[in-house]
């Protein structure tokens, strides 16, 4: 480069267009189209095979230098936060490469102040990354405690960036096998932080490589400490000046002298990473589905933990009362959960509840509970024969434990408290849902009483429903066996009722036990037309009114297949812009979709007259609203 620029040096470098001095002989015209020409010729070049562009030999030499900054830097690795607060580059690889990122050649110098306000910030931006919404991030242990030191002065020349888009990666098949056996076992929340521990929590689709220099403000208490970022030379080191800075120290804590900047920031010899930027999960690298399923397991709602049928061949027939102990062949975390449950028999492969056994359970810890087993009628029914199904419910986020067996279940749990009557034996108790119930829905329920919570002696039966309300029936266990109970004093006492609501049409439950399934309406109650009542309520409903509607009959459907979709929009948007960023989607995206256009439901469902183009597929776009 220096003979060409400065000693102006010219060689010849290039023969194009050649024809043979034969065809000048026969005087053919230079222009002739049918002219002989030759490929080019390049002398004193060995095996050269083709000329290259100015820009596809800048990308050549951008990719090899690609390959030597990921061997130093490691750049396609997960990031971890450990327990030490402290940024580390995974061991293991998460992502594949199948097409070569994006390498931009940028140049761009900036003074900037930090001034941390949590250990996670001081972590972070000491560890290059700027981003401070990673807090609601999973699978990392933050530290919130308050940031008490000093602020802090970078000096970033930024100059190449990698781009990492969802078209350029995707995650290992060591990876998505290790993510699926987490989201298979009973612990999956405990699996899938190991896993993360050892892939990386974060994922930076950014990477930025340059110089950095930092320093630290004495005097953090000083107004004239802040500033916006600052871009340009002149200023840098008139800022500098004003914050009393004559030096800064490389990551290596070598000194760069205020005087020596300049020829610092032109250097671009030894680049190191300066920032991790566009943050990400790193689970948001997986597929769709594990994507679908790890958001489901984060979620802190009730579900259905664990299920089980446990035999009462260890009872005593002649025994009116009994207590059965059921452990868990795991621990869990915490004593917050509930059991839900019934007694039934098993004549050849017919089941059938028992209406004449009843079963509540209590006494609940970390490795089990206890079913408390009564006889509510005089009945042949030999109860060694007989079985309890059981049901937990909880949240996974506590307990630690969730079975995958039936976790396609969304779970509602309702607690309520109430006041029995001394004189009532029998209470009828009408409650809210909170949401709109349906036909096929099922519904767990029992009772303890507040004060000896330990003992539940309660029978609890569902009466009536509507699409609102549910009416059940609150009986003393010991009203009908034994009048002379020493716990019938606590009928006075207010009881907690626990309801749970399947809203599902499904009829079987799998039992996590028995590897099988068992009826839903064997563990609980199916609500439907027979028990509906339209009026119930739990105020008076009002004067009836007439109303018309305008309706359309539906006397033929076409012949065709719907197909349905699940999608994931990320990030999460108001539900209100659900269908504007879809349909703006939809639009600029018709070539990809094979020019469907898919009907979306609002949330996360699309569905289509004939298959997309693809089985699953990601697209990053921008939307303004």
């Amino acid at each position: 480069m220096n003979n060409l620029y400065q000693k102006e040096m010219i060689d010849i470098i290039s023969y194009d267009s050649l024809i043979s001095i034969s065809q000048l002989r026969l005087n053919k015209s230079l222009v002739d189209s049918d002219l002989e020409t030759f490929k080019e010729k390049q002398p004193g070049v060995v095996n050269f095979k083709e000329k290259l562009s100015l820009k596809k030999w800048v990308e050549d030499a951008v990719n090899d230098n690609l390959i030597i900054w990921t061997r130093n830097f490691g750049l396609f690795q997960g990031l971890i936060i450990n327990n030490n607060d402290e940024i580390e580059i995974s061991k293991k690889i998460p992502i594949t490469i199948i097409k070569i990122p994006e390498a931009n050649s940028i140049n761009k110098s900036y003074l900037k102040l930090v001034k941390p306000s949590t250990k996670l910030e001081f972590t972070l931006f000491s560890n290059h990354i700027f981003s401070k919404n990673l807090s609601t991030f999973p699978f990392i242990k933050y530290n919130d405690k308050t940031y008490k030191g000093y602020n802090h002065v970078l000096l970033k020349c930024e100059k190449r960036e990698i781009l990492l888009n969802t078209d350029s990666i995707k995650p290992t098949k060591e990876f998505e096998q290790s993510i699926e056996k987490a989201l298979n076992s009973m612990k999956p929340m405990k699996v899938l932080q190991d896993i993360f521990d050892e892939y990386g929590h974060l994922f930076p689709k950014r990477i930025v490589l340059g110089r950095y220099l930092k320093n630290i403000l004495q005097d953090h208490s000083s107004h004239n400490n802040t500033f916006d970022d600052v871009n340009d030379y002149n200023k840098i080191l008139e800022t500098l000046d004003n914050l009393n800075i004559s030096y800064l120290l490389t990551q290596n804590g070598r000194i760069i002298e205020k005087s020596d900047l300049h020829d610092w920031i032109q250097n671009t010899d030894n680049l190191e990473i300066v920032e991790f930027d566009n943050i990400i999960p790193l689970y948001e690298i997986l597929g769709i589905e594990q994507q679908r399923k790890i958001d489901d397991i984060l979620k802190d709602n009730y579900r259905i933990i664990m299920t089980g049928v446990t035999d009462l061949k260890d009872l005593n027939n002649d025994d009116d009362e009994q207590y059965k102990r059921i452990d868990f062949e795991l621990s869990f975390e915490s004593e917050n959960y509930q059991v839900f449950g019934s007694i039934f028999s098993k004549n050849k492969s017919i089941l059938k509840r028992s209406e004449e056994i009843y079963v509540n359970f209590g006494l609940y810890d970390f490795n089990g509970f206890y079913a408390i087993i009564k006889k509510i009628k005089e009945t042949i029914i030999d109860v060694t024969e007989c079985y309890v199904s059981w049901v937990v419910i909880g949240k996974p986020s506590q307990l630690s434990v969730f079975s995958p067996s039936n976790r396609e279940l969304q779970v509602d749990y309702i607690k309520k408290t109430i006041k029995l009557q001394p004189d009532n034996d029998k209470l009828n108790y009408t409650f809210d849902s909170s949401f709109t119930l349906h036909e096929e829905y099922t519904i767990f329920v029992h009772a303890n009483d507040s004060s000896i919570s330990y003992e539940p002696n309660n029978i609890i039966k569902i009466i009536e429903w509507n699409e609102k309300f549910i009416n059940v029936q609150i009986e003393s266990a010991y009203e009908t066996v034994n009048s002379d109970h020493e716990d019938n004093d606590c009928l006075e006492n207010e009881i907690d009722l626990h309801i749970c609501i399947l809203s599902t049409n499904c009829k079987y439950l799998k039992i996590d036990n028995a590897k099988e399934e068992c009826p839903l309406n064997i563990v609980g109650y199916i609500l439907d037309k027979e028990n509906f009542n339209r009026s119930l309520s739990q105020e008076p409903l009002g004067e009836p009114i007439k109303i018309r509607t305008n309706y359309f009959e539906v006397t033929k459907m076409p012949k065709m297949k719907i197909i349905h979709y699940v999608i994931m929009i990320k990030p999460e948007v108001p539900p209100r812009l659900n269908r504007k960023v879809f349909n703006h989607f939809s639009e600029k995206n018709q070539q990809a979709l094979g020019a469907v256009r898919p009907v979306f439901d609002g949330k996360t469902n699309i569905f289509t007259h004939k298959p997309l183009p693809f089985e699953s597929k990601s697209f990053d776009f921008n939307y303004h609203n």
